[in-house]
């Protein structure tokens, strides 16, 4: 069974300088992983490639979405310990597929409302 498909079942949380895997079916906590030198900030988290990379408290971190260990880590250093935003060019070509393929499917049911209205209409 590949990393992907084990975590799927998997909701990811990022709070507290920690971040849960919670089993989606039944709620249970399947891992926590505290964030080293991270406080109590709220994490930021998108899974790419395999990994869950995460950002808090100006730090970096990559995770195994399967058991939560940490892969790597980035201290940023000289950035300071405020809000990281994260974001990659695989992560934005997929939300600009899926907002696409969305766009595309809302004029496909447009057409068929109108088309289907001006035939009735028609009808009559």
């Amino acid at each position: 069974m590949s990393t992907s498909t084990q975590a799927d079942g998997y909701l990811f949380l990022g709070t507290h300088g920690h971040v849960i895997a919670v089993d989606k079916s039944n709620g249970s906590t399947v891992w926590d992983t505290s964030l080293p030198k991270t406080g109590y900030q709220v994490v930021v988290m998108m899974v790419e490639d395999g990994k869950l990379l995460c950002a808090t408290a100006g730090r970096a971190f990559a995770l195994d979405p399967v058991n939560g260990m940490i892969l790597w880590q980035n201290d940023l250093p000289g950035l300071g310990q405020g809000v990281v935003a994260l974001c990659s060019m695989q992560q934005s070509g997929a939300s600009s597929a899926a907002a696409a393929a969305q766009i595309a499917a809302q004029a496909a049911a447009t057409a068929t409302t109108a088309g289907g209205g001006a035939a009735a209409a028609g009808a009559s």
